[in-house]
């Protein structure tokens, strides 16, 4: 019989995939009334959860991070099973199992104010690589999606340009140069591409045709299409590929309906 680490991990699987998912909770997320996309999200993360229960291998390597980001930046505790806001310093507890995470239920509200969580996200990736490769484990870089269907803006509702992001983007190529994250965007539904491939030029995905709940999937999977001794451009390369298949199948299921 296997021991239980404290993060509910059982001995047999001592290879650690760290994964952070940025969702978009800003007000866009409320429309369209009569189908707002934040219920559609809410319902795709139930599914999620549920599914990944039957996936052995990667259920027993994959431990993830949930960050939202509106107004404000807030960070799911799995202990207390809710949202808190953002810790002032990164907390390894924050990351759990995938299959013991309770989905939180997501409201839309204020501005879409990204810079804050990207850059918690990165503290956060450090340490847990860190806190894992000084408990012997063997500690895959983690892996960060970022989820949104609009354009980033500061925290007054100000709109950003690509210079206001220069700063963040170089952050993120310096990290994955240390090899301490590989990052992706996903955009859907009025996304501004032109804004994220600031921050991810050869890793922002365009999923307009795609349900959150196949995003969710995709994102998941997407775990197997990253070896840990690529460099980020090949790890991009992969992942991409992945996606213009998804998205490939996803035009001709819609062309046949």
């Amino acid at each position: 019989m296997t021991t239980p680490t404290k993060l509910g991990f059982g001995r047999g699987y001592d290879e650690r995939q760290p994964v952070i998912v940025l969702l978009d909770t800003s007000a866009s997320m409320a429309r369209p009334t009569d189908r707002p996309r934040i219920t559609e999200l809410n319902r795709a993360l139930a599914d999620w959860f549920g599914s990944v229960r039957s996936q052995g291998r990667l259920r027993a390597r994959v431990e993830v991070c949930l960050i939202t980001f509106g107004s404000g930046v807030r960070v799911f505790e799995p202990s207390g099973g809710a949202l808190v806001p953002a810790p002032p310093a990164a907390d390894a507890q924050l990351f759990a199992p995938i299959d013991r995470l309770i989905r939180p239920e997501l409201t839309a509200d204020g501005y879409t104010d990204l810079l804050p969580a990207i850059r918690l996200a990165l503290e956060l990736a450090a340490r847990r690589h860190r806190e894992l490769t000084a408990q012997g484990l063997p500690a895959l870089r983690p892996l960060i999606w970022l989820l949104t269907d609009g354009a980033p803006t500061d925290g007054a509702g100000r709109a950003l340009s690509a210079d206001d992001l220069a700063a963040d983007a170089e952050l993120l190529r310096q990290a994955e140069e240390r090899r301490e994250c590989v990052f992706f965007t996903v955009g859907v539904r009025g996304a501004d591409r032109a804004v994220l491939e600031v921050l991810a030029p050869k890793a922002t995905y365009m999923l307009e045709q795609l349900d959150f709940g196949e995003i969710l999937q995709f994102l998941f999977h997407s775990v197997d299409r990253v070896n840990p001794e690529d460099t980020a451009a090949s790890a991009h390369q992969q992942v991409a590929h992945g996606a213009e298949l998804q998205a490939a199948i996803a035009g001709l299921i819609a062309g046949e309906l």
